[in-house]
Parts: C-alpha cells; sequence; structure tokens
C-alpha cells in the first residue's frame, strides 16, 4: 500500500490553525502522518510506502523539511522517513525546473 501525503493533506494532518506561512504545519503533519503510519502499518501486517504527493516550486519549503525530517530518521534507523518525494517542477521553464532538480538529486 502506498498512503501519498499532500501540502494541503499533511497541514490538515498538523491541524489548520498551526502557522503554516513557512510550510512549517505542512512539514509537521507529514513527518507526524509518516510517523503514525510507520507505527500503524505493521499491526495490519502490511507494507507500506509512504510518499509526498506533487511538490511545486512554491511548496519547496514543505519538501525540504520532509528531507531535512528523512535524514535524521536516517541516522537514526538506517532508513528515511519517507519511502520516496515528488518534485513537480513541470510549471518552471526547462532550464530552472532540471537546474533546481539537479540540486535536489544530489541531496
Amino acid at each position: 500500500i502506498m498512503i501519498q501525503f499532500s501540502e494541503g493533506g499533511s497541514a490538515f494532518f498538523a491541524g489548520k490553525t498551526l502557522p503554516n506561512g513557512k510550510k512549517e504545519g505542512s512539514v509537521l503533519g507529514a513527518c507526524a502522518g509518516a510517523h503514525y503510519v510507520r507505527n500503524v502499518a505493521p499491526a495490519y501486517g502490511i507494507p507500506v510506502l509512504v510518499h509526498s504527493d506533487h511538490c511545486a516550486k512554491k511548496l519547496l519549503p514543505w519538501f525540504d523539511g520532509m528531507l531535512e525530517a528523512d535524514t535524521e530518521y536516517f541516522k537514526a534507523h538506517g532508513e528515511p522517513l519517507f519511502s520516496s518525494h515528488m518534485l513537480d517542477l513541470s510549471e518552471e521553464p526547462h532550464e530552472e525546473n532540471v537546474a533546481i532538480c539537479a540540486e535536489y538529486f544530489k541531496k
């Protein structure tokens, strides 16, 4: 099963009244949701992938926060918190899209 967190759904998971100007509420919600899924999935005896939904350029602070959480989780558990992420810069000019994606690919 794949569980996918959108930026808006992540903010909702954390609570829509939290500050989210820099996507901090969305980061908190996505990470809390990922931890929840990881903790509950074994009770069902099923493998689960935790994935982030399309991330446009304006949502990069959310993406960065999830990558930071992946790094910290990896240090403690030997695997990232999220199974995969979807960077979607299709609204940006091709050259900018490729340049930004190349930087994130290095991470």
